[in-house]
């Protein structure tokens, strides 16, 4: 483990004490949890709490817990602040642990974040009996060096724009580590990430709840004289923004009456409210697969330029809302259906409804339930991991 995060001194003695309190805390408190329950613990976004709210839906004991703030997003069930000088043992992490943690039969990390920046929480609460399931959403779990010698002409680490690179943090690598070890469950975004975890499962996205769907604009081109782009990401080196905006640029240089719409850290709702009023979305041009921006515009009815490698290219995707082009012919697709409005309305009309049949929340919900409740099994016949 890192020295930058294990520390010496008093922090392996802050450790060792609170190891000490922990293994007396789990023989007397050990047996108890809400059966068929689970609690997500992430950074503040809104994935995970509409995720607790798709699974409440379905009649599961679900709730969600937030370490730390986000200017971007501000709903959970249960808000962790860290706060590290709370006590020689980090009072504050110890008593969120016992109080909510603790009580829940499965807990389902995302990013693999926890509370404590050691997470000791997870090897506690292995010894607990608890399942516990580890979510990877993005480059936490990527290797750059892997992903530059499996793809060298195109990739997302090419341009990464995260300083330093997150994957070599020494967080990450504890990240993974502590998943190797305790996870029951490792699941990944997309199926591009299990090149870095082959032991991992694809587990598909939630759509967009609709209650949080604006009413889409009444005038749309070629009805009114701009055609809007919306281009949305908080990582504009690992999309390929620049050659997004470069494209857009030759075009408009051409004279075509394009807006494009650049939208960096904004609220989850702002982002939605553009895609209201937009012609056409583009994002993920560098990863390989789509992610949630791309499930978000096609709910929003809004056709969706992206790139999918040809290995994770389905005939379902193919059918579906999603205009495929790459970073080099990006121009040339965006020119062709401004020059076919007839295409463009086409994939319009279908973008709700096939990307509902590809995420349809129900089903996905279903297939977590059935997730938790096959490693419940597991555990109470003695072979879990």
């Amino acid at each position: 483990m890192s020295p930058e995060l294990t520390g010496t001194g008093p922090r392996i003695m802050r450790d060792l004490v609170r190891r000490l309190l922990d293994r007396a805390l789990v023989r007397v408190l050990g047996g108890g949890f809400r059966p068929r329950s689970v609690l997500h613990v992430s950074y503040m976004v809104h994935v995970p709490y509409y995720t607790v709210q798709i699974l409440r839906q379905e009649g599961f004991d679900a709730a969600y817990m937030a370490v730390d703030e986000s200017p971007l997003w501000d709903r959970a069930d249960f808000r962790f602040t860290p706060n590290h000088r709370l006590g020689f043992v980090r009072l504050n992490e110890w008593f969120w642990f016992w109080r909510i943690m603790a009580r829940y039969e499965t807990v389902h990390f995302h990013f693999m974040i926890t509370p404590s920046e050691l997470g000791w929480e997870v090897e506690e609460l292995k010894r607990l009996g608890r399942n516990v399931v580890v979510h990877f959403r993005g480059c936490e779990a990527r290797d750059r060096d892997r992903n530059i010698a499996l793809h060298p002409v195109l990739n997302i680490c090419q341009d990464c724009d995260y300083r330093p690179h997150i994957c070599k943090l020494p967080r990450s690598t504890l990240r993974r580590d502590l998943a190797a070890r305790y996870a029951d469950l490792i699941l990944v975004t997309t199926p591009d990430m299990r090149d870095f975890l082959p032991e991992a499962q694809h587990f598909p996205f939630f759509a967009p709840v609709d209650a949080v769907l604006p009413p889409p604009s009444g005038v749309l081109w070629p009805e009114r004289s701009r055609f809007k782009i919306v281009h949305a990401t908080t990582h504009p080196g690992i999309e390929g923004t620049t050659a997004i905006q470069a494209a857009v640029d030759r075009l408009q240089a051409k004279g075509y009456p394009i807006d494009f719409i650049f939208l960096r850290n904004v609220k989850h709702s702002e982002v939605l409210q553009a895609l209201a009023d937009a012609d056409l979305a583009i994002g993920k041009m560098k990863m390989g697969y789509y992610a949630n921006a791309q499930i978000e515009s096609l709910c929003c009815g809004v056709p969706t330029i992206t790139w999918i490698r040809p290995d994770l290219m389905s005939a379902e995707l193919k059918e579906s809302g999603f205009i495929f082009s790459n970073l080099h012919d990006l121009a040339d697709t965006i020119e062709y259906y401004f020059n076919h409005p007839e295409e463009l309305a086409y994939k319009r009309a279908i973008a709700r409804q096939s990307i509902l049949r590809l995420h349809d929340n129900r089903a996905v919900a279903r297939q977590l339930i059935a997730l938790y409740d096959s490693l419940s099994e597991h555990r109470r016949d003695g072979i879990a991991r």
